[in-house]
């Protein structure tokens, strides 16, 4: 039978991972140039299926009826180590590291590996796992380097024009890009800029750095080390250790910082947010499996924006901030640390987006982007609008 890998995320520890994880599974997320799915597909060269929550299932795959299964633990970014511990693995075998499951490979499909049927083999290496929301944009620029190597092994830049300026020899480029006056520092890390993108001119890049296919790069903008944006998306401003998913916008002057923006998002022009506290103590962050504030490790912490999230212009985003799908907050002051999904939020009011509003502007946009949004992706959004009804405003 043919060998296909199952990201599995079928597990309480997901929910730790939303609001990001609401609309997509944890295999589908996007840490450095490309997704953890595309990551396997092309590392181990076999399909790549999910095993996650049955109301993602109709647009991501599930397992199919027959083969030998490698299911992984779908918050695991591939390392050199783990990808030759998992092409090695036998079938009837789990590796585990501190009495956690990573990995299991059977023939006939199974939703949990049991220890009394499989034989367990440890894993001493490197774990790199998506666990919290951070954990996105902190493991971001090994990612970026890892994949860097993976797509560009064996293949030939383009050629920029003239008119820009390379520092270092670690910069790859795809084809039908436009770039004019730009620079691209890659001494301390690659930059990939994948086809199609537009980087306009007087835009400064410091790796590492990935664009996205379609990307757009505005005029002037200051990209420094551990930024992606993903396909079909755009950046403009000053940005730093951000993860900015596809046909989202941050198209004007302003900073993003220690952020994740999810897909479909848009900040209005001006927007800033802020990834230090005026204490520099360490931040704490809603997290949705707590119902309440989890402390981290971390001192600088940014915003992490569910999908079709809009802000308006020159809004001002706290430290820590998490703002759930779909949300729409407009606001003088600065905005709440946290927004629940689904949010019409101004200085005068707070109110739950109005369902059908929410569905006509999503046509609206698919309209002007010339993105026409699909049936299965509004049933996945309405069983969203469904779960989280009840989330607190005043947390």
């Amino acid at each position: 039978m043919l060998l296909e890998v199952v990201l599995h995320d079928r597990a309480p520890w997901r929910e730790h991972l939303l609001p990001m994880a609401f609309t997509r599974p944890v295999g589908a997320f996007r840490v450095g140039i490309l997704t953890i799915q595309e990551k396997w597909q092309l590392l181990l060269g076999v399909s790549v299926s999910f095993y996650t929550e049955l109301y993602l299932q109709e647009k991501f795959h599930s397992p199919s009826p027959s083969a030998t299964y490698l299911v992984v633990r779908a918050d695991l970014c591939p390392t050199i180590d783990l990808v030759n511990a998992l092409s090695t693995l036998q079938e009837g075998c789990v590796l585990e590291k501190d009495g956690d499951w990573i990995a299991y490979k059977v023939n006939k499909w199974c939703p949990e590996p049991t220890g009394d049927t499989l034989n367990v083999h440890p894993y001493e290496g490197e774990l790199h796992r998506i666990q919290f929301l951070e954990d996105i944009y902190l493991h971001n620029a090994t990612q970026i380097s890892f994949d860097f190597e993976l797509l560009t092994k064996g293949k030939t830049s383009a050629i920029l024009h003239d008119s820009n300026t390379v520092i270092g020899d670690n910069l790859y480029v795809g084809t039908n890009v436009t770039a004019f006056s730009c620079t691209f520092n890659t001494l301390d890390g690659p930059i990939y800029i994948a086809d199609d993108a537009l980087l306009e001119q007087g835009s400064h890049l410091k790796g590492p750095i990935a664009i996205g296919k379609g990307g757009r790069v505005k005029m002037g903008s200051r990209l420094y080390p551990n930024v992606s944006v993903g396909p079909n998306a755009t950046i403009g401003g000053e940005v730093n250790n951000t993860v900015m998913w596809e046909n989202s916008a941050k198209g004007h002057d302003g900073y993003l910082g220690c952020a994740v923006i999810g897909e479909g998002c848009n900040l209005g022009a001006g927007t800033s947010n802020s990834n230090l506290q005026n204490n520099w103590k360490p931040i704490k962050l809603y997290d949705y499996k707590l119902g309440d504030w989890r402390k981290t490790v971390r001192n600088k912490i940014g915003v992490f924006m569910g999908d079709f999230a809009m802000c308006g212009i020159n809004s001002s985003i706290t430290t820590g901030a998490v703002i759930g799908v779909g949300v729409q907050v407009s606001m003088s002051n600065i905005i709440p640390k946290f927004v629940p999904d689904f949010s019409w939020m101004t200085d005068e009011k707070k109110e739950r987006y109005v369902w059908h509003k929410f569905e006509d502007m999503l046509k609206e946009r698919g309209r002007i982007v010339n993105k026409r949004v699909q049936e299965k992706d509004l049933r996945l959004l309405w069983e969203v609008y469904c779960m989280t009804r009840q989330e607190e405003f005043n947390i």
